[in-house]
């Protein structure tokens, strides 16, 4: 009876043990990511991020209107080719339902977020965003440094299927 009891208990020990290491390894999955990261970044190649290139010009942005597909994966390129800073402002643009933002690149560094609210660019710098698409419709985005956005430096990003 003592030698049943004892294999009673190591199975119990090692029932326990199995569910523990399940368990460990599905928050494992989730928490494979950097932290903070968009869950909508999981799996994604982004060796085939395909590069969108805008200049940012003393007062315009080159093109000021862009075109991406949801759910694929892009490095856009903001280029300061103006003799003065810039941003790029994105409202709802920079939500986190809109875009998943693995990370801003530039010279300077690199700052792995989910979120962002503006990029800032020195005049001859170039900052990269790479992001995924993830909701369909039009998002504008805007320079919020003096005079700018009246002066006409707006855009429209629109996100397609």
């Amino acid at each position: 009876m003592l030698v049943l009891g004892n294999v009673v208990t190591r199975a119990l020990r090692a029932l326990r043990w199995l569910m523990l290491l399940a368990v460990t390894a599905a928050a494992f999955a989730e928490d494979d990511l950097p932290q903070g990261m968009h869950p909508a970044l999981v799996g994604i190649d982004w060796a085939q991020a395909t590069r969108v290139e805008v200049d940012l010009g003393d007062h315009l942005y080159e093109p000021d209107r862009i075109m991406l597909h949801k759910g694929k994966p892009y490095k856009l390129t903001l280029n300061n080719v103006g003799r003065f800073a810039h941003d790029m402002v994105g409202g709802s643009l920079f939500d986190e339902s809109v875009i998943a933002l693995r990370m801003v690149n530039s010279n300077a560094g690199r700052v792995i977020a989910d979120r962002v609210n503006s990029v800032y660019v020195r005049p001859k710098h170039t900052i990269e965003l790479w992001l995924v698409p993830l909701m369909e419709g039009e998002y504008s985005f805007y320079c919020s440094l003096n005079g700018h956005r009246e002066d006409g430096m707006e855009g429209v990003v629109t996100i397609v299927p």
